[in-house]
């Protein structure tokens, strides 16, 4: 009977030590910070020395030390393993909890990881969720030299349940944090090119219309003669006001886009450009006798103008191609220029470095209609920005024999 009641006393002590942790771990949405309590909370529960929480990459396939308690050193952090090796990737393939009561003996166990301390007894549990594999909980050596039991077991596996719900909210919490930081970065990007825009454009025009008033009230009393000529001087100046403004309107939202889609956008959107740059520009579209859909429009749209936008402050070119063509399942979409051209490695390495915002806009609008860009560029050679979006709906990487409209030699 004594021993009864000290394994029911034992296991409300576990329960509340629990419902404690499940308090702590659902209310933090700081990754790092998450993962760390996981861990020290395992550890204290079970009343082990140590304890490690390993954490899936897709990517690679291998299970990584995201975090380890005190014994175990940060030495391990970050070190990583193929998922099925050990007895970490046991329990993690087969989605299935494990007490080993001397590891040193188990044929599973991944001697590698077991370098600067010592496993006696070890108890892992997966963390997942009905959709997804997370990774996985090892409590290594309790403190009493006994071995782990099943009330450890079910204590371990009820906060691994809990853990992953935690790192999946937080995981989430991560991404809308980063897609926040990320949309004010655009918006910030844009508002300083609608200034220095309007700066370089409407603002020095008005400023010029200003003096020419000052110069033609001064004609006024001194020379009359002269002020029908420079009227004449003050309406082109105004004419050419009103078309830099209508331009940034048409860069804001080109109405056109919406009402006859992305071919009038397009030649609308060339025709200015060929009335204020000093570059020329040549447009060739084929096959859009029907419209795509809107968004693959808009996104479309969009990449030309901040290629070309890239071209004007940066290329020194003197001639721009634009191609688009609607092909069997794909829309193809180049933009190509002859100016100086850049070492696209350099700057896609030091991007956090850069003020602008340029290709990565670009690439990231491709990914939101499942499409593929590509940049092609070297000092001296020009630049040349090529799209593929399946219509399909489907995102695919580029299929065979579909290249970009605009050759880069051509």
């Amino acid at each position: 009977m004594a021993d009864q009641n000290e394994t029911s006393q034992a296991r409300v002590v576990g329960l509340m030590a629990l419902l404690d942790v499940a308090r702590t771990v659902t209310s933090e949405l700081n990754l790092t910070k998450l993962l760390r309590k996981i861990i020290h909370a395992a550890v204290e529960v079970l009343d082990a020395t140590t304890g490690s929480l390993l954490i899936w990459d897709p990517n690679t396939d291998e299970l990584v030390f995201a975090v380890a308690e005190k014994g175990m050193g940060k030495s391990l952090e970050q070190r990583r393993m193929p998922a099925d090796k050990g007895i970490a990737g046991w329990v993690f393939t087969r989605c299935e909890p494990l007490i080993v009561g001397d590891v040193q003996q188990d044929p599973r166990f991944f001697g590698e990881i077991d370098e600067k301390f010592h496993t006696v007894s070890l108890i892992a549990v997966p963390m997942m969720t009905p959709t997804e594999k997370i990774g996985v909980i090892e409590v290594l050596n309790k403190r009493s030299g006994e071995h782990f039991d099943q009330q450890d077991l079910d204590l371990l596996s009820a906060l691994a349940a809990q853990a992953a719900v935690a790192i999946v909210n937080a995981r989430l919490y991560q991404e809308l944090e980063d897609e926040k930081n990320r949309i004010l970065a655009v918006e910030s990007e844009a508002q300083k090119r609608l200034a220095r825009d309007l700066h370089d454009g409407p603002a020095q025009t008005l400023a010029a219309m200003i003096m020419n008033i000052g110069f033609i009230q001064t004609l006024l009393q001194r020379d009359p003669s002269r002020v029908p000529e420079e009227l004449e001087k003050l309406q082109q100046i105004a004419t050419k006001a009103l078309s830099q403004v209508r331009n940034a309107l048409f860069e804001l939202r080109p109405v056109i886009l919406e009402t006859q889609g992305l071919q009038a956008a397009l030649e609308s959107y060339v025709e200015r450009l060929r009335t204020t740059e000093g570059m020329t520009i040549h447009l060739n579209v084929r096959g859009l006798d029907e419209r795509v859909p809107a968004k693959v429009e808009q996104i479309c749209f969009a990449i030309v103008q901040e290629a070309v936008g890239n071209i004007k402050k940066h290329a020194e070119a003197k001639q721009v191609w634009i191609g688009v063509e609607r092909r069997a399942k794909d829309l193809i979409v180049g933009i190509r220029d002859d100016g100086k051209g850049f070492d696209v490695t350099a700057v896609e390495s030091k991007y956090d470095q850069r003020g602008s915002l340029g290709l990565l806009n670009m690439k990231e609008r491709a990914e939101l209609v499942g499409g593929q860009l590509t940049i092609e560029s070297s000092p001296g050679r020009g630049t040349l920005v090529s799209l593929i979006v399946p219509l399909d709906g489907a995102p695919k990487n580029r299929r065979k024999g579909t290249g970009p409209l605009i050759s880069s030699q051509e």
